[in-house]
């Protein structure tokens, strides 16, 4: 298994596994389709390039990744990270992945002194047993507000 951020270079394979994972579980994704120029136009965003995602490789194929964001607060200093989406295809499940994509996620969090990560974590049996083995945690239920600026 290699690890790699998404780039131009990687990004053909980063749509085919959009695609399978859409194919395979549509109703554990958020978006309805895969438009490939959409995701083209947006690697090469400048708005996208704080929002990368580290792809988990089976030889030349994804079959992982985990996207995220940092940012701070001016106030006080601290350094945060968002996990916006983690995904394993199901046959690479129960393999480690998604912990060696955390772990691979962590290093870049060292790396910009981040001093907390978050995310708003799903809730179904394999998400609780995953999230219960993490070290280190708070697993709170807490409430989350969110507000659509703009209907695509």
């Amino acid at each position: 298994m290699k690890f790699e951020l998404l780039s131009l270079t990687n990004v053909g394979q980063y749509i085919t596994y959009l695609k399978k994972a859409l194919s395979e579980e549509p109703d554990m994704m958020w978006a309805e389709y895969v438009d490939e120029n959409e995701i083209m136009e947006r690697i090469n965003d400048p708005f996208y390039k704080n929002t990368p995602s580290i792809l988990a490789f089976d030889g030349t194929d994804v079959v992982g990744r985990i996207e995220y964001h940092f940012y701070g607060c001016l106030q006080d200093g601290y350094r945060m990270a968002y996990v916006d989406w983690v995904y394993v295809l199901p046959e690479y499940r129960h393999n480690g992945i998604a912990q060696q994509l955390f772990k691979e996620f962590e290093k870049e969090c060292k790396a910009k002194n981040i001093d907390q990560y978050f995310l708003i974590r799903a809730t179904n049996e394999n998400a609780n047993k995953f999230y219960h083995s993490f070290e280190n945690v708070d697993l709170d239920d807490e409430p989350v507000l969110r507000k659509t600026i703009r209907e695509k």
